[in-house]
């Protein structure tokens, strides 16, 4: 096995050299002139089909550099009276093959600079128009061959112009028939060949049932004068397959079934000695051809032109579900925001009203107390101006109103608000913020501290502790709600309030982390500023 693809891979590595490459070109082109004359039906310039013709215009369309040059030399290599002889009984003479080689590749090269540019595609291309285009430059450069070959031979004294306008018809035919047929199969396996695509030619799968099809056809079209004398031969079946295969398959299944039907039919009609005239036959494979192609050319395009259609359709759909889950997501997150009014601003409104309280019960205002409901009342504004500039968004994605946040100033106004409500309820409410930095929404931060810390002091006893604090992590910002209550406290039904929706949702528009462990809730931040860890903190104590 080891020596089999040791010998796999040399055989590839010798045919990746360029000269090798030439050199196969040159002998697929001999060998497909040989073919057009091996046949003694074939008389030798009005061949059922010549095939030199397809393999010139499939070598010019997918061999690169002077790869090109292939058909070219194997014309030449004719020019030799020895050489030739294998291929046919006369060459016409030395000068005229050398100018049959430059007008048939002439021809044939023009038609493979203007096919892609008139096509407006890399050819082949399964479209209706680079079809249509192919077969009418394939038509007229089979007419251009075949006028300047007679005329050329008329002038070495090869023929008479009788004789020449004789076969010219026939000679048009036979180079349209190989032109038309060959390279829809052959561009592809070449430029496969050759390194220059990659992919395997299209028309490569389902070939056996295509092949059989044909063979079919050519059974019964060829045989039905023996089954049936009235019926004569129904040579015109060979026009079904490549047709049915073309509705079926697309271009890719024409071009496969046009190759076999147009292959098989002169040995058909060379074994079962044809005895009708062999431009009836040659003219029913161009026409077949050109129609099957086009067939599969339009069946291809409408697939291709559906096929967008239906992923276009598709991604609307993906669009209009994404719009609506957006929707969807904005309108619960403005029903939550409304109902978060009551929970955000009960404490606050407490808040004020117990120290209200205590002032109403002194004799003079105390400077400490009355500033400590300023920042209340302050926070209580902030906290609501958010709520409605969030409820502004009616038929939007809410989107947080981002900007820079000391932690300082945010830990001081969760401070204001819930040390009073913690001593009241005899809490120990430790503040351990920072001098750091965060660019986020201050409102929406605040609303979700806010509900883990009323959670965390609602739930402990007189006596515990519950710590508010940063901590610089190495993917983000920590601000954390530490608690000590009691884990089956804390995970009872309830215990975490409405406002734990709240609060994932909010995590969800800042793209923080949610964090929720035994006696510990808050929120990660990602990274938004650079800054050095603190070096100290601030603890305050409402005790």
């Amino acid at each position: 096995m080891g020596h089999f693809r040791r010998g796999v891979s040399m055989l590839k590595a010798i045919f990746t050299a360029k000269p090798v490459r030439f050199v196969a070109l040159v002998a697929l082109w001999l060998a497909g002139y040989k073919l057009a004359t091996m046949l003694d039906v074939f008389r030798p310039y009005s061949s059922l089909w010549f095939l030199p013709a397809g393999v010139t215009l499939s070598i010019f369309l997918a061999a690169p550099g002077w790869l090109k040059a292939a058909p070219f030399v194997a014309n030449l290599l004719l020019v030799s009276p020895e050489f030739s002889q294998v291929f046919v009984d006369s060459n016409g003479g030395a000068l005229t093959q050398a100018l049959h080689a430059i007008r048939h590749c002439g021809i044939y090269g023009l038609v493979a600079i203007l096919l892609p540019r008139l096509a407006e595609a890399r050819w082949p291309a399964p479209t209706v128009k680079s079809t249509l285009t192919f077969v009418v430059l394939v038509v007229i450069a089979a007419a251009l061959a075949a006028v300047s070959g007679v005329t050329l031979h008329v002038w070495a004294g090869n023929m008479s112009w009788q004789t020449a306008w004789s076969i010219v018809v026939q000679w048009a035919i036979g180079d349209a028939v190989a032109a038309l047929v060959l390279p829809p199969i052959l561009v592809p396996a070449l430029r496969r060949l050759l390194g220059r695509d990659r992919a395997a030619p299209a028309a490569a799968s389902g070939w056996p049932l295509h092949l059989l099809v044909v063979i079919a056809a050519l059974a019964i079209g060829s045989q039905a004068g023996l089954l049936n004398p009235d019926l004569g031969s129904l040579w015109y079946l060979t026009l079904i397959p490549p047709i049915v295969a073309g509705v079926l398959s697309g271009f890719a299944g024409a071009a496969i079934s046009v190759f076999f039907t147009s292959l098989a039919t002169p040995v058909a009609a060379y074994l079962l000695a044809y005895g009708g005239e062999m431009i009836a036959l040659s003219l029913l494979l161009t026409i077949g051809a050109a129609a099957a192609l086009l067939i599969g050319a339009a069946v291809s395009e409408q697939r291709e032109a559906l096929a967008e259609v239906i992923a276009e359709r598709a991604k609307l759909e993906d669009t209009v579900t994404a719009r609506t889950a957006e929707l969807a997501d904005a309108h619960e997150f403005q029903r939550h925001l409304v109902r978060s009014l009551g929970h955000d601003l009960r404490q606050p409104l407490h808040t004020i009203a117990m120290l209200a309280e205590g002032m109403a019960l002194r004799a003079s205002f105390d400077e400490q107390a009355l500033g400590q409901l300023r920042r209340i009342a302050g926070t209580m504004s902030g906290v609501l101006d958010g709520i409605l500039n969030y409820a502004r968004f009616d038929k939007a994605p809410a989107a947080p109103n981002r900007g820079v946040v000391g932690i300082e100033r945010l830990f001081a106004q969760l401070e204001a608000v819930y040390a009073p409500i913690a001593a009241h309820r005899g809490v120990t409410l430790l503040v351990r913020s920072s001098d750091g930095l965060l660019v986020t929404d201050e409102t929406l931060v605040l609303q979700a501290l806010s509900n883990d810390l009323d959670n965390a002091i609602r739930l402990s006893q007189a006596g515990m502790t519950v710590t508010i604090r940063h901590d610089l992590r190495a993917d983000g910002d920590a601000l954390l709600v530490d608690d000590t209550i009691e884990s089956e406290l804390a995970a009872a039904p309830g215990a975490a309030g409405f406002g734990r929706g709240i609060v994932a949702r909010i995590c969800a528009l800042l793209g923080a982390e949610r964090i929720e462990g035994p006696g510990q809730h808050g929120l990660l931040l990602p990274l938004s500023l650079p800054r050095a860890t603190p070096d100290g903190c601030a603890d305050t104590s409402n005790s």
